[in-house]
């Protein structure tokens, strides 16, 4: 599969990747986990997702992997999709459409993944365009909480444990999860284009600044005992808010994070097929009807709350495992056989 990116698309894929499902899911868990002290402990997290990407640019040439690797993270990526399937899917029924069937909503979603991923690449790629102006959207109505926040919340800080701490950082990485397709894509950037140095801190910059502001904004609207209660704490946010222009501003925003998911899932898929087609060129189109098949009927196995929340707790490990340690691990042999 040849295709082109330009800085900006590479980018952009990364961002919506690593924000895509988790993103209003993220500051519950990880708020929880770290304590008052969650602010300090994404500060630190955010300097070691920097240094992940440092390594990432400094080694993606030597990312080389064989059919094993590959089916591997199909697998991985399999696994990734499915929970984001059921994760959204349980939402939308708890939140929107609670009465309309679970396969219904799930074959909608995966039917717009199959006709872009059927299509060139260059639908995928440019399909995360649109999501441009609804981010901002989405952080400029936040900014209609601001008069509820309770910035004493933020203190004392340093009183989280040593056990808080390490939690926080292992519920961090929900925030890193996607990273792994730098070193997949990085190839395909226009080699006249830097990426090393100032854009990729600029880059840094843009996603630890999305994703703290959330983390934030959550500590000073909501005090520990009440957050423990919200497993989606923007959405409920964004309910309180009264507008006179929409009636429910979370219903909105719903739709807007239903999109991003969905954008999620179809770079996700390309992502795979394009693995695969690494080593397998053939029946590309009965592959791709295959894998949105499975799309389709595997998350209907886990929408139940229990389940949707057993998988974002496996979740995190399983990126431990393919966004660390198998890149780090081909690297260093690559490098040893070029030596």
């Amino acid at each position: 599969m040849n295709f082109n990116l330009s800085r900006n698309q590479f980018f952009l894929i990364l961002f919506v990747v690593q924000s895509g499902s988790s993103f209003f899911s993220f500051p519950s868990p990880f708020v929880n986990a770290a304590g008052r002290d969650a602010w300090l402990v994404f500060i630190v997290a955010g300097a070691l997702h920097y240094m992940l990407l440092l390594f990432y640019e400094r080694n993606y040439k030597n990312f080389k992997i064989g059919p094993f690797v590959g089916w591997l993270y199909k697998i991985y990526w399999l696994f990734l999709t499915i929970v984001y399937m059921a994760y959204i899917d349980y939402t939308l029924a708890v939140w929107g459409f609670p009465e309309t069937p679970q396969i219904i909503v799930i074959a909608v979603l995966v039917t717009v993944s199959l006709y872009a991923n059927l299509s060139r690449a260059e639908t995928v790629i440019n399909l995360s365009v649109m999501l441009i102006p609804l981010i901002f959207v989405f952080v400029i109505f936040l900014q209609f909480a601001w008069k509820d926040l309770v910035w004493t919340n933020l203190f004392p800080f340093g009183e989280s444990t040593g056990a808080e701490w390490a939690k926080g950082f292992l519920k961090a990485q929900i925030a890193f999860i996607g990273s792994e397709l730098y070193v997949f894509f990085r190839k395909h950037v226009d080699s006249k284009q830097k990426i090393k140095g100032r854009p990729l801190f600029f880059y840094q910059i843009l996603w630890f600044t999305f994703f703290f502001f959330s983390v934030l904004i959550v500590i000073l609207y909501y005090t520990p005992r009440g957050l423990e209660r919200l497993p989606e704490p923007l959405l409920f946010l964004l309910k309180a808010q009264e507008v006179t222009f929409v009636e429910r501003l979370d219903l909105f925003f719903l739709y807007i994070w239903t999109v991003w998911t969905i954008i999620t899932i179809v770079i996700i898929s390309f992502a795979a097929l394009y693995v695969h087609r690494l080593h397998f060129n053939e029946h590309q189109k009965r592959d791709t009807i295959i894998w949105h098949i499975f799309l389709v009927l595997l998350p209907l196995f886990f929408l139940s709350k229990g389940f949707v929340e057993k998988l974002n707790d496996v979740i995190i490990y399983l990126y431990l495992v393919f966004g660390l340690f198998i890149p780090l691990i081909v690297i260093l042999m690559n490098r040893r056989k070029q030596k």
